[in-house]
């Protein structure tokens, strides 16, 4: 494990130059590299969600998932941004790990990045995420390795802490934050940590609420200067001060078209963009298609794909005899230049309605009353709402 590490380590460097090359578009700025430290400064991430490990594919040189490594390096370009550029707070809103018990590397590799924090005296505010939060008893949040460093606070529960002109308060991923939000102390410039679902916030065109999921309502929150939000994938600002910086590379395929980064206080908000690496779908029509054809344009859609993650999504009505005529095996070796390759078989033999656009989200309960209302089905939200209760466990 010792030499992964320092393999890993040591030829971090060579591929990040790598990435440039292979499908990784590169779009990171230092928005002010020509100004002084600022001591108002405010550096906001989330959802970092390092150790994650889909859509892989093992380094040679490493033995290492080089999606892992993706995520490493776009939170190592946050850590840049921050010791560059010295600002008064660096806070992180939950999901910095993709699971509560990440890699030895994985743990390792942020305690180097919060060291060099450390050393410059930023003070750091860390919230756990639904992702690194324990649900058993007697597991312990991976966010605690952590407590010990010096300028780097680990809320594992509710917390205020007054930093010069700013108070934060915190509160780690729960089902009723709104339970733990305290009003404001006037004569401070107040900053609240949360994360959780905003309602109104939006989605990415292919994911949805769960219903176990809970929301807040804007209304909710107090008066804050700046709610430092986590959770939403998405980066933007509901009412001015409620603001999802995003995470910061591409999750899954609902966030393929989605810019990625991190966000900076300076006066203004600014998004500041991260190296992602390409996230391709091809929506492939197999409507009034032979099978051979359907498999000619989907290798069309291969010729340039060498380290990118890309699917192609068959959809469409297709007898069954033409679907026995697609090549699949050929489609997948056309794509083995491909860091990670997906072939998705919707074909139906009847149509069935796309809802993968994007959408504003609200509470399970909400969103049952909007379908009903459209359906004209009213008469059964009340039995509904007993239903998502008894799910989610009120």
């Amino acid at each position: 494990m010792q030499l992964i590490e320092s393999l890993c380590i040591k030829n971090f460097s060579s591929y990040r130059k790598d990435r440039k090359n292979c499908g990784v578009q590169h779009q990171f700025r230092n928005l002010f590299k020509d100004k002084p430290p600022k001591e108002d400064m405010i550096v906001h991430t989330a959802d970092s969600h390092l150790g994650i490990t889909r859509y892989f594919k093992i380094d040679p040189e490493t033995g290492l998932n080089i999606r892992l490594l993706d995520f490493c390096y776009a939170f190592r370009e946050v850590i840049d941004f921050v010791v560059e550029n010295k600002p008064e707070l660096f806070l992180i809103s939950g999901d910095l790990f993709d699971k509560v018990n990440p890699t030895n590397f994985t743990r390792k590799f942020v305690q180097k990045e919060f060291f060099r924090v450390s050393e410059l005296k930023v003070d750091t505010f860390i919230i756990p995420g639904n992702h690194e939060t324990p649900r058993t008893r007697g597991v312990t949040n991976p966010l605690a390795l952590y407590m010990s460093i010096p300028h780097i606070f680990v809320g594992l529960k509710p917390f205020e802490k007054k930093i010069g002109e700013y108070k934060i308060y915190g509160i780690p991923y729960t089902e009723n934050p709104e339970n733990h939000i305290k009003k404001p102390e006037k004569g401070y410039k107040n900053i609240l940590m949360l994360h959780t679902t905003v309602e109104g916030s939006k989605l990415s065109s292919e994911r949805y609420m769960s219903f176990d999921e809970s929301s807040i309502l804007p209304s909710q929150v107090p008066e804050y200067e700046y709610i430092a939000l986590g959770h939403i994938h998405k980066f933007q600002i509901l009412k001015e001060r409620f603001v999802y910086p995003g995470s910061l590379e591409r999750y899954d395929f609902s966030e393929r078209d989605d810019d990625k980064g991190f966000v900076v206080i300076d006066e203004d908000i600014e998004f500041v963009k991260t190296t992602t690496r390409e996230m391709i779908n091809f929506d492939i029509s197999c409507e009034n298609k032979t099978g051979f054809e359907i498999t000619e344009e989907a290798l069309e859609t291969l010729e340039e794909v060498d380290e990118k993650i890309i699917r192609d999504t068959l959809e469409g009505n297709l007898p069954a005899a033409d679907k026995k005529n697609i090549n699949y095996q050929k489609i997948r070796e056309k794509a083995n230049s491909a860091l990670y390759f997906i072939l998705k078989d919707m074909t139906t033999s009847e149509k069935i309605p796309d809802f993968r656009e994007e959408k504003l989200l609200f509470s399970p309960k909400k969103e049952l009353k909007n379908y009903l209302e459209t359906s004209n089905q009213s008469f059964v939200y009340e039995a509904g709402t007993k239903i998502i209760d008894e799910v989610r466990g009120v």
